[in-house]
């Protein structure tokens, strides 16, 4: 989609803007309809093993009907619940004849047509030669959207360390519940194995992804950006001075350095350690 270039240089800009966050919008749409086809997907995978596995293992032993039919239950909910979200409409590409449609837009493809749009904002934006204390001003505005992007980066880091260590403590847990008998059968050395092998790998992903120290990053990074922007807004030091131009200033190289540095961080951490710099 193009701006009509008979629009004014402010009347584009402003019509950039619109396509920026409709594209913002519709990749959050396909996020979230990825999220539930895979959260039901799991889910009936989940219950399918757990249906399985237990009545292999159990087999004329014990009778896992009760257990197995509340799981296939579940698995029929979460099927559903697979196949409804599927359904959920996404933009999707236009159609060979005018007022039909194509196939759904891709996350990369939004993704890339975001990044084309943010160009072609920032192209129509230079000849306006906006004066500095307004674009300091459009950067304080845009702190809030900051905090927030920075605040799920460091929920969803957060969320995928506590996944894996809960894994490892249950696993871990079971595995030495399991090794304490003495007479093992066949099946349960089979299960030992697997829960060692569950914990090496969830203790690997963990140590090789840093999921705890990229969410503590960016809680840290996003609590000074706030701190900062509550002392401006309070007029508490430093950003107490009389010349409101100085403090705007100060926010925006403050705020800048601390995002700078969070991304220097973040570099860090995807460095072996021999070769990181103490000081960062």
């Amino acid at each position: 989609m193009s701006v009509p270039p008979a629009l004014g240089p402010v009347a584009r800009l402003r019509e950039h803007n619109e396509r920026v966050l409709q594209l913002r919008q519709h990749i959050r749409e396909v996020n979230l309809r990825q999220r539930l086809m895979y959260g039901f997907g799991a889910c009936v995978v989940l219950c399918v093993l757990g249906v399985a596995v237990p009545t292999a293992l159990t087999w004329r032993r014990f009778d896992m009907a009760p257990f197995n039919t509340v799981l296939v239950l579940l698995g029929v909910v979460f099927a559903v619940g697979l196949v409804g979200s599927s359904w959920i409409e996404t933009v999707r590409h236009e159609g060979p004849r005018p007022g039909t449609s194509g196939d759904r837009l891709t996350r990369d493809e939004l993704e890339l047509e975001l990044e084309i749009a943010i160009e072609n904002r920032l192209i129509d934006a230079t000849p306006l030669d906006i004066p500095i204390r307004n674009r300091q001003f459009a950067y304080r505005e845009s702190i809030p959207e900051e905090l927030d992007q920075l605040r799920k980066e460091s929920h969803r880091y957060r969320r995928r360390h506590n996944f894996f260590q809960l894994l490892i403590i249950i696993g871990s847990i079971v595995n030495a519940g399991a090794q304490s008998f003495s007479d093992t059968t066949q099946p349960l050395k089979s299960i030992i194995i697997g829960l060692t092998m569950l914990v090496a790998i969830c203790a690997g992903i963990t140590g090789y992804y840093k999921f705890r120290e990229r969410s503590f990053n960016l809680q840290q990074t996003a609590d000074s950006i706030e701190e900062h922007a509550n002392a401006f807004h309070l007029a508490l030091p430093p950003y107490d001075s009389a010349d409101s131009a100085a403090n705007l200033a100060l926010l925006t190289a403050r705020v800048e350095n601390l995002r700078v540095e969070q991304r220097r961080r973040e570099q860090q951490l995807d460095q072996p350690p021999e070769t990181r710099d103490p000081s960062v």
